[in-house]
């Protein structure tokens, strides 16, 4: 391992390789940024992935076929005057590999497995938005170790993997890199990074820095490494502080979310975890722009309670759909005024299949549904305190036809509170 995987969030310094921001849809006043979550790509299925499934279903991973045909789907309705609009970047919110590695006798060589979807992900985001900076964040299945494993095993890592597809950085995959003459021109750039451990920092623009977590190792199922969970937890502090110093905003993009599950009230977190964390960013609470995460394959979102703000935890639902939803993906729109930048939107889509045939619509918009007859002053957090839980139950499972109604027994975890 190189020395630069051994500093935490290691300034990088070096010249810039240049990669223009995508302007085609953009003004110096707005941004949209294309999010993509639970892929769980399994190159050895043959079955193809269900669609619109009735149920849970662990074993409806996302196989190569449907996988291509999705990519070509999306590929085809992005762009200007299209369906979707053409993002600045992607960001990829983690899980690209198949569950199917952490309970089959079929997949004894995890490493090989989950070296192999990676791979295959990777470089098909790429050939999908060949001149998008794609963002790609750690999920649970990505660990070479184990579900829930560490993010680096045997000087191996998703990052390594990355950059054997063509990323120039394994976080970032235009390698740009921030220095003092980077503009919002050559944005996103690479500010910071630990490569051991899988946490960076990336400059979406000069007053708006997104923080990518690992928050698989918060997570009740993975072996404590406390030097690593320190190390996280300083960098967060680090970041913030900066932040609040600079008066720059900051987006968390992380995997796991924090809080409770609302299906059965399992704890995503381990509590002290959950806490540690909470405490480190409550002083900073203004400075967060909100929090991106996926992992429950849903359509939903947790509002996180402070003192003095609150705050959305916005998930991207699943584009594979083992968890019982129909695939999705989702554009975020940001604005800037008055030199601070805020989620003023997002719009949610959903794939259905229909006569045999893939179809991608838009499913809904967040301030349309939400924030209507609002103030909401180009910031959809100042619409949380008006927005219940029964309002958002019916877009868990993304509209799909065969499972409407999803089990939602515990109401209260709609809510993160502060401590």
């Amino acid at each position: 391992m190189n020395q630069l995987s051994k500093v935490t969030a290691s300034l990088l310094v070096s010249l810039p390789m240049v990669t223009l921001l995508n302007t085609a849809s953009a003004d110096a006043n707005n941004i949209n940024f294309l999010t993509i979550s639970d892929i769980h790509l399994n190159t050895k299925q043959r079955h193809a992935m269900q669609i619109d499934p009735s149920s849970y279903d662990a074993h409806n991973d996302m196989d190569l076929v449907t996988f291509k045909q999705l990519a070509g789907l999306i590929k085809k309705n992005t762009g200007p005057d299209h369906l979707i609009p053409t993002p600045q970047f992607i960001l990829y919110l983690g899980d690209i590999v198949g569950h199917q590695s952490s309970f089959s006798k079929l997949f004894q060589n995890r490493e090989k497995f989950v070296t192999t979807n990676q791979k295959e992900v990777l470089s098909q985001l790429q050939q999908t938005f060949p001149n998008t900076p794609i963002i790609n964040v750690f999920g649970n299945n990505d660990s070479l170790q184990a579900n829930y494993g560490d993010y680096t095993y045997q000087n191996k890592s998703p990052y390594s993997v990355a950059l054997t597809t063509g990323f120039k950085n394994g976080f970032l995959s235009s390698g740009t890199r921030c220095n003092t003459q980077t503009t919002q021109a050559t944005m996103p750039c690479l500010a910071t990074q630990n490569t051991e451990y899988g946490f960076f920092s990336i400059k979406i623009t000069p007053e708006l820095t997104l923080l990518g977590l690992n928050s698989v190792m918060f997570s009740p199922e993975h072996k404590p490494n406390p030097h690593a969970l320190n190390s996280q937890l300083q960098f967060i502090k680090n970041q913030l502080a900066t932040a609040q110093k600079n008066n720059v905003g900051i987006l968390i993009a992380m995997h796991i979310p924090a809080g409770h599950n609302v299906y059965d009230s399992s704890a995503f977190w381990q509590d002290k975890d959950q806490q540690q964390f909470l405490n480190t960013i409550a002083p900073y609470h203004h400075q967060i722009r909100g929090i991106l995460v996926g992992h429950t394959h849903m359509e939903e979102f947790k509002i996180i309670q402070t003192a003095g703000k609150a705050y959305g935890e916005y998930f991207t639902a699943g584009l594979s759909t083992s968890h019982g939803n129909s695939p999705s993906l989702k554009l975020y729109t940001l604005t800037k005024s008055k030199n601070n930048w805020a989620i003023s939107d997002y719009t949610t889509y959903q794939v259905h299949k229909k006569n045999n045939t893939l179809e991608l619509s838009k499913y809904y918009n967040f301030a349309n549904v939400y924030c209507k007859n609002l103030a909401f002053n180009a910031d959809i957090n100042n619409c949380l305190s008006h927005i219940t839980f029964n309002m958002i139950t019916p877009r868990y499972t993304v509209n799909n036809p065969n499972y409407l109604n999803y089990q939602t027994k515990s109401p209260e975890a709609f809510y993160v509170p502060s401590l």
